[in-house]
């Protein structure tokens, strides 16, 4: 009977009914989408740190971001080696500079070079690492495959320029874009010297492994206390992490997002309000009838509450195949590892239960004030 009369309710006018569909479902997708870009700005954050395998890095005490690294001296790698526990260390220099295809006569897309030293301990992808030996030759280059259409082709054996240098895809490798740069290449110390002209002796970060019979946690303190306050080391999670909060909570683009998703989200509240208030300004008869018939109050308001979550949840089921045909469009065209995952779903799927709630109990004032 309760229920019935909430659904009876909701679909009685039926133009009403699709129109607040309609709305409430358009502020779900917008959720959708801005909480995907969120996410995958948070991934994106540290996808270059990522890729490289290590326990310990070394950034300068100057480091804020990947966009403003600082650098310090590489002898502090050569003084790392003598604290007990420091097994290999490894040079890993980026820069953003730009591509150019040979067919191209202008300077296309952004590229992240990444000048690293080709250790194959410090790569975690076993295709990478048998591909690395061919950046020891100068001016070669292993390029992201999953790089922006407008790298061109990427084939092994292919010309290009980078910073006006006359480069070699010598392999390929997969990491994918991010918002940092349109593609990625790695390449050896001495190219990237060529390239960027830089100061040799500065670098941006140290990557460092511990041996085995050691606990990550000591070596660490043990190498704080060895180096100079010039730098500054963190284990691999604490850094992956405070990357990508920096990013999400400090950067435009992860402030944006987020507050996307919230005028979606008051967008939505809104609509639902106004509907909710005009449906309840329409029965206000009824309610008093029901009232006068010895129906409590709290019956009156669970009937209003119900209609919400009618709302909500009929509003969802558009909304989160769109959501997935969107996600797969930006990923497509984009190239940004953007999914739609189980967990945001259902994130999603409780902010339209939360905003339903709270518009029909701001919308149940009236019954109160009646």
């Amino acid at each position: 009977m309760k229920i019935c009369l909430s659904w009876y309710n909701t679909v009685q006018n039926k133009k009403r009914t699709f129109a607040a569909i309609g709305g409430i479902s358009f502020s779900l997708i917008l959720i959708f989408m801005q909480l995907g870009f969120l996410a995958t700005a948070r991934m994106t954050a540290s996808l270059y740190y990522d890729f490289f395998d290590y326990d310990l890095i070394i950034t300068s005490a100057k480091y804020e971001s990947m966009g403003s690294p600082g650098d310090f001296d590489k002898t502090r790698l050569y003084q790392a080696k003598a604290v007990p526990g420091i097994g290999e260390t490894a040079v890993l220099n980026f820069d953003k500079s730009r591509w150019r295809d040979k067919e191209d006569d202008e300077f296309g897309p952004s590229v992240m070079l990444l000048g690293f030293d080709p250790n194959p301990a410090f790569i975690r992808d076993e295709a990478t690492k048998a591909n690395l030996h061919y950046v020891t030759l100068k001016d070669n280059i292993i390029l992201d495959e999953w790089s922006v259409p407008d790298y061109g082709s990427k084939q092994i054996g292919k010309h290009a320029t980078i910073n006006h240098r006359d480069v070699t895809i010598a392999a390929l490798f997969q990491l994918g874009v991010s918002f940092l740069a349109e593609g990625s290449a790695i390449v050896s110390l001495d190219t990237f010297q060529g390239m960027v002209r830089s100061d040799p002796s500065r670098v941006n970060l140290g990557l460092i492994k511990v041996t085995a019979s050691n606990n990550i946690e000591e070596v660490k303190q043990q190498l704080k206390s060895a180096l100079p306050m010039d730098v500054l080391i963190f284990n691999r999670q604490d850094f992956l992490r405070a990357e990508q909060d920096y990013f999400i909570k400090v950067k435009p683009v992860g402030i944006m997002f987020q507050a996307g998703a919230f005028i979606a989200f008051a967008v939505g509240a809104v609509i639902l309000f106004q509907v909710m208030s005009t449906e309840i300004s329409n029965r206000l008869r009824e309610y008093a009838t029901l009232k006068a018939m010895g129906f409590s109050k709290y019956y009156i308001y669970r009937v209003g509450a119900e209609q919400s979550l009618l709302f909500a949840m009929m509003s969802y089921i558009p909304a989160l195949p769109m959501g997935h045909l969107i996600t797969f469009l930006v990923k497509k065209s984009s190239r940004l590892p953007m999914h739609l995952t189980w967990e945001l779903a259902l994130f999603v799927f409780l902010l339209a239960l939360l905003m339903c709630l709270i518009s029909g109990v701001l919308a149940m004032g009236k019954v109160r004030k009646a």
